[in-house]
């Protein structure tokens, strides 16, 4: 049975709730997450923190997930990229 913190965090992801891909973990914790998308906790904690690091099976599995296209995944991955100085 899927928790239903994913159905909520689908609803948040949809209506642009979200700045950046590290907040949806407040609502739904990486140790729960990690469980669902069979990764190590400490990489997905990493990749969650440097967005950068994420590869598109990674977006592509967030997606899933929460049930929302990868392309939504992708733009709150992309606003957590850190700004690189000139």
């Amino acid at each position: 049975m899927k928790d239903n913190r994913y159905k909520a965090v689908k609803s948040l992801i949809e209506t642009n709730s979200f700045k950046k891909l590290i907040d949806v973990f407040e609502i739904v914790p990486i140790s729960v997450v990690r469980i669902e998308v069979k990764m190590n906790y400490n990489t997905l904690q990493r990749r969650v923190t440097n967005p950068e690091l994420l590869t598109a099976k990674d977006i592509n599995a967030l997606a899933e997930l929460f049930e929302v296209e990868p392309n939504l995944i992708l733009s709150l991955a992309i606003a957590g990229f850190k700004k690189v100085k000139k």
